[in-house]
C-alpha cells in the first residue's frame, strides 16, 4: 500500500485568514491613499479627489449625463470589508438614490462592471452610508448611477479591508488515500477547514501549494511521523 508521509505535505498548504472568530478589526482607510476620477466634472473645484481628502464638506458633482460614475484606485488589490458613503450636506440627497458601490480588478467600462456591492437609498442630508462587502476582492471602488440624465455627487468615501493573514501551514498526518487525486486531495483540504473553524477561524481559503508526492512505508517499526 502507498501512504503519504508527514514529510510530503509539509509546507503545502497555503492559508490565506480574513477573519479570525470573528475578532479583525478595520485597518486604516485605504481610499486615502489611492487616486481618485470620475466620470465629468461638472462645477469647478468639485473634483473626485474632494472625496477621499478626509473633509465631508468637500464634494465632487458630475455633469449630467448617462450613467455618471466616481472611482478610486487603491493601487493593489484587497478584501474590501466595508465602503462608507457620504451624501451632500446641503442638497438633494434623493440624487444619491440608485447609485451602486462595485468592487473589482477590471476596468472594463470604466470598472462599472465589477461585482456590485450594495445599492444606495434613503441617504440623508450629510448622512453616511455604510455598507458591508463581504470581502469582496479588488482594486478598483466604483459609486455609479445607472440612468439617463443623471449627476453624481458624494462628500466622502472610505473603503475598509479586513486584515489578511497570508502564510504556509505545517500539516503532518498519513493517507492511504491517493492525493493526486483531486476527489482527494480536496477532500483532505475539506477536512482541514473542518479544522481550522473548530478552531475559530471563519472567513479563509486553503489551497495547495505543492501536492504530496506517493513514497514507500518506511522500514517496519519507525514512524514517518
Amino acid at each position: 500500500m502507498w501512504l503519504y508521509s508527514c514529510l510530503c505535505v509539509l509546507f503545502g498548504v497555503e492559508v490565506i485568514i480574513t477573519t479570525v472568530a470573528g475578532s479583525a478589526q478595520k485597518e486604516e482607510n485605504l481610499a486615502l491613499g489611492g487616486q481618485a476620477v470620475q466620470s465629468s466634472t461638472g462645477i469647478d473645484g468639485w473634483e473626485a479627489a474632494n472625496a477621499i481628502d478626509t473633509s465631508p464638506y468637500t464634494c465632487t458633482h458630475t455633469a449630467t449625463s448617462d450613467n455618471p460614475w466616481w472611482r478610486v484606485d487603491l493601487l493593489d488589490s484587497y478584501y474590501i470589508s466595508t465602503v462608507v458613503v457620504t451624501n451632500r450636506p446641503n442638497c438633494c440627497p434623493e440624487r444619491l438614490d440608485g447609485a451602486e458601490i462595485r468592487i473589482g480588478n477590471s476596468l472594463e467600462n470604466n470598472g462599472n462592471n465589477n461585482s456590485r456591492c450594495a445599492v444606495l437609498y434613503g441617504v440623508g442630508f450629510g448622512q453616511s452610508a455604510s455598507v458591508s462587502c463581504a470581502e469582496m476582492n479588488g482594486r478598483y471602488v466604483n459609486v455609479v448611477i445607472p440612468g439617463s440624465s443623471r449627476l453624481l455627487s458624494v462628500c466622502d468615501v472610505q473603503v475598509y479591508s479586513l486584515k489578511v493573514i497570508k502564510g504556509v501551514m505545517k500539516i503532518k498526518f498519513t493517507s492511504s488515500l491517493d492525493i493526486s487525486d483531486p476527489a482527494h486531495s480536496n477532500k483532505v483540504l475539506n477536512e482541514m477547514k473542518t479544522a481550522l473553524i473548530s478552531k475559530g477561524f471563519s472567513v479563509f481559503t486553503l489551497t495547495w501549494t505543492k501536492l504530496p508526492q506517493k513514497i514507500k512505508p518506511e522500514t517496519k517499526g519507525r514512524s514517518t511521523c
